[in-house]
């Protein structure tokens, strides 16, 4: 090659460096992470480029941060001191506020960086999932292998119809693209303080109507209820102890009652529900400072306690339920919450525990709700009111908390 021809080359080479180095520098303006836009009509995937742009430790110490400020947010106005407010405040909209929190979640919970607590949730839902995959397979197969004339010659339709999809309530959502999404097998319902596009409702779950509220504004779709409840990641946000345990009551509020009357399916193998939950029409048919990056890139596990073999899960009964998703440490390093007083708080209202596992980072849990498991345990001598008390002493612990207090003692 020419001399001219290398000297070309290399203005080319240098400037396509040049091109790509000012594209990088204008995707983290003044080093500062993208915010996610204010529309709510932007496609989800209109954030990948933005969602790449943030490292794992870029991400971490965001969600870090705005736990930090939301904290101290709470404190202050517990002590209503106005200037503290404002101070904390204006550090909160300086760093993105729930925007930025809300696009560093949704890197760490994207699949990419390993972090969709969903597929966990599948992995344990996935005896009832199967149950509705064969009942639509077998109700396809019976409506293709009968002749059109058969009905009006008498004969009698199945005897069984497929199980209703799977009614899920996923609260704090970030993404409507999970693990959940399965046509006709599940149905999800999407809610957070601030929708982060199409297909997630922006609502305070605090607030949110109960299913059965007289004006019938708590049904869904038809029905009033939800199968699955999920808590992934959204407990450690709220910022107060008495918050925490406030919320986890009141997911005891939204179940469908269908469940009351679940019976084993012989032809699926399964307890499945068989179109018995109450319909609309009235009728029955019978903060914390952890590390908190969801990325589970690396997913050593620690411990499984819970764990059962396919034949157990195949029997046992999984709904209602709730899927509740914590920061590790809030667990594993509190000095004022364990495993096993989770557990107790949880058997108090009326949940019994079905799985768990523990990864380096997180902690997974999913939890059967009865009504009767609440009035076995209080029958049993078991107390109904946890308030803060020091259970891990020692220095490194965190100060995550979780508070339930008598519900008839407002």
């Amino acid at each position: 090659m020419s001399g001219v021809g290398k000297s070309s080359s290399n203005k080319a080479s240098s400037a396509l460096r040049s091109s790509k180095a000012r594209s990088r520098d204008k995707a983290l303006t003044s080093g500062r992470p993208p915010l996610l836009s204010s529309s709510k009509s932007k496609p989800a995937s209109a954030l990948n480029p933005q969602r790449s742009s943030l490292s794992s430790k870029r991400t971490r110490t965001l969600i870090r941060a705005h736990h930090v400020l939301q904290k101290r947010l709470a404190r202050a106005r517990a002590e209503n001191d106005m200037e503290q407010i404002q101070d904390l405040e204006a550090q909160l909209a300086a760093s993105g506020g729930l925007e930025t929190y809300q696009l560093a979640s949704t890197v760490g919970q994207s699949a990419e960086r390993g972090g969709d607590s969903s597929r966990v949730l599948v992995d344990w839902l996935r005896p009832e999932i199967e149950a509705r995959r064969r009942g639509r397979k077998k109700d396809s197969t019976l409506a293709a292998s009968s002749p059109p004339s058969s009905l009006a010659h008498g004969a009698s339709p199945p005897l069984t119809p497929p199980p209703l999809p799977l009614r899920i309530l996923e609260i704090g959502a970030l993404s409507t693209t999970n693990a959940l999404n399965m046509p006709r097998l599940t149905s999800v319902r999407r809610i957070d303080l601030r929708s982060s596009g199409p297909g997630i409702e922006e609502a305070d779950f605090m607030t949110f109507p109960l299913p059965d509220s007289p004006d019938g504004s708590g049904e869904w779709e038809g029905r009033r209820g939800y199968d699955v409840i999920s808590l992934s990641l959204v407990l450690n946000y709220v910022p107060d102890a008495r918050g925490r345990g406030d919320m986890l009551r009141r997911t005891t509020m939204f179940f469908s009652r269908g469940h009351e009357h679940e019976q084993v399916d012989e032809d699926f193998g399964e307890h499945v529900v068989m179109h018995t939950e109450p319909r609309s029409d009235g009728q029955q048919d019978n903060g914390t400072d952890e590390d908190e990056d969801e990325d589970e890139g690396e997913q050593a596990t620690q411990r499984h306690p819970r764990k059962r073999g396919d034949d157990q899960r195949q029997s046992r009964r999984l709904l209602p339920c709730l899927f509740l998703v914590l920061p590790a440490p809030t667990l594993l390093n509190s000095r004022y919450i364990t495993p096993d007083h989770l557990a107790d708080m949880l058997s108090s209202l009326g949940y019994s525990d079905l799985e768990a596992k523990t990864t380096r980072k997180l902690h997974y849990s999913l939890w059967r709700f009865d009504p009767k498991r609440r009035d076995e345990w209080i029958a049993q001598g078991g107390k109904t009111v946890f308030k803060k008390k020091e259970l891990n002493p020692g220095s490194g612990r965190n100060n995550f908390c979780i508070v339930l207090d008598d519900p008839d003692k407002g």
